[in-house]
């Protein structure tokens, strides 16, 4: 994670600075008043004129390149930003490494030619910086040498922003004229296009590294060299079907997000049905492995345990959340794998996979351990461990842990629940005690217990047609959550 160093806000556009940004500003601003020079500006203040090579004054120049090599980076992140604002959309900026990143707040991906302009702004920032830059230093010139220092200051700022202007529009990846190549031949190409970008940026990308080799100019190996591991990680990530974005996207990676929307929205089966075409040999392993992870986690919904552990053993390059892996465990019942993976994952603070791993522990014997869990609420813990016997047809197990949870917050949804596990388990007494229970606490949705499938063997009793003939015809408005209202384990996605 990037270390945060300083944030403000010019124009109301946020500016985080990093630490990694300082580190490489500080080795740039080395390198610069090395070559800018022969005369360091602050000699003629601090020595009287001493000597161009004295090692204060040196020191001091390379710390006047700091902020110059800052605020050139800022002001290129500001043409972009501020052109993101006039397309409306809200923009931050984020300084680290060799340079910047100005993300649009609120569009996944801009039209093209919008994606154009607004990569165009940063460089002509830059430019206008450098403008700017030299007409005041043109200004300062006829004013003699007590203002050297000044124009030091300005006449570095314009070889800064020129040389950064004309290399950020090589195309060549991560730079701005790499973006737009991309965006222009994908535009022609489709998406074959990025590809030819990122190889011929990668082809460029080697010509140059190898002059500046020659040329002796490290810093600039030193670019190219990285321009070219970029090359390289975006034809990867072509191959994989993960870039590029927007309407060029692979057709499968459009499918699978129309998946995970459907999943999201609670249509499993067609949620199902899109990520399961996204299996097909021909798919990019990326775009397979978003398909396993997203099968996991319906096959979790669907309470298949083993189905799920299966989806995610196959899903490379995605972290598969450990709650993911915990519940795939407790539905095929090895508690003793999922409890560490619940235990890891409680970790983060979720309410809810709090109460699942109190209920791995419960379902494993360790109460005591699960009770001394803090913030706890042992009613959704009892809840947690039933909801996971159920799904197991664990019955009998399931009516204990549901008998447990209405002896923690007696009310009348836990204690139906609890009828209705023991009435699967085949045990009608306890169903019909706890049935009494439920009633006695304000359970009176007669239709409810009617229709209700988990009573099925009930139906037919004078026990059950009587206690059903006892309930109100019309019940009262429902103020106590259900089981599933605030504890669903196989949920979380």
């Amino acid at each position: 994670m990037e270390w945060r160093v300083l944030h403000f806000k010019v124009a109301r556009i946020p500016v985080d600075v990093h630490f990694s940004h300082v580190a490489i500003s500080l080795l740039l601003a080395f390198s610069f008043a090395q070559a800018i020079g022969p005369v360091y500006p602050l000699d003629a203040f601090l020595h009287g004129g001493r000597g161009a090579h004295h090692g204060m004054s040196h020191g001091l120049t390379v710390l006047l390149w700091l902020p110059m090599v800052t605020l050139s980076v800022l002001i290129h992140e500001l043409g972009h930003a501020s052109t993101a604002r006039l397309f409306g959309y809200p923009a931050t900026i984020q300084l680290f490494g060799l340079g910047g990143r100005t993300t649009a707040q609120g569009v996944e991906r801009m039209p093209w030619h919008q994606d154009i302009l607004f990569t165009l702004a940063g460089p002509t920032g830059g430019l206008a910086l450098a403008v700017v830059s030299g007409l005041a230093a043109l200004g300062l010139g006829a004013l003699g040498h007590p203002l050297r220092s000044a124009r030091y200051v300005l006449e570095g700022l314009v070889f800064v922003n020129i040389f950064w202007t004309f290399v950020n529009l090589f195309p060549l990846a991560s730079l701005d004229g790499g973006r737009i190549a991309s965006a222009v031949m994908t535009r022609v190409l489709g998406r074959p296009g990025f590809l030819w970008a990122q190889l011929f940026s990668l082809a460029l990308c080697g010509l140059l590294l190898v002059w500046a080799v020659v040329k002796g100019q490290a810093y600039m190996a030193l670019l190219f060299g990285l321009l070219s591991v970029r090359s390289v990680v975006n034809v990867i990530g072509y191959q994989k079907g993960e870039l590029p974005l927007g309407e060029a996207e692979h057709p499968v990676a459009t499918a699978l997000k129309r998946a995970e929307a459907l999943f999201h929205e609670g249509r499993l089966s067609e949620a199902e049905l899109l990520a399961k075409d996204a299996l097909a040999e021909s798919t990019p392993v990326g775009l397979r492995s978003r398909a396993h992870f997203l099968l996991g986690w319906v096959a979790l919904k669907e309470g298949q345990g083993r189905r799920a552990l299966d989806h995610f053993a196959q899903v490379q390059g995605l972290d598969v959340p450990p709650e993911a892996l915990a519940a795939g465990f407790s539905l095929i019942g090895d508690e003793a794998r999922a409890i560490p993976l619940w235990a890891r994952a409680a970790q983060g603070g979720d309410v809810t996979v709090l109460h699942e791993y109190a209920g791995a522990l419960l379902r494993a014997g360790r109460d005591a351990e699960a009770r001394r869990l803090p913030g706890l609420r042992p009613a959704l813990a009892y809840l947690a461990a039933e909801r996971v016997h159920a799904v197991r047809r664990e019955f009998d197990k399931a009516a204990v842990m549901a008998e447990a949870a209405f002896r923690e917050e007696p009310g009348p949804t836990l204690a139906y629940n609890a009828a209705c596990d023991w009435a699967q388990a085949g045990n009608p007494d306890a169903a019909m005690r706890m049935l009494t229970l439920a009633a006695q606490n304000g359970f009176d949705d007669r239709a409810h217990a009617q229709a209700d499938g988990d009573l099925s063997s009930l139906r037919g009793t004078p026990e059950f047609l009587a206690w059903l003939e006892a309930l109100p015809a019309t019940p009262r408005p429902k103020t106590e959550p259900t089981r599933t209202s605030e504890s669903e384990p196989m949920t979380k996605a």
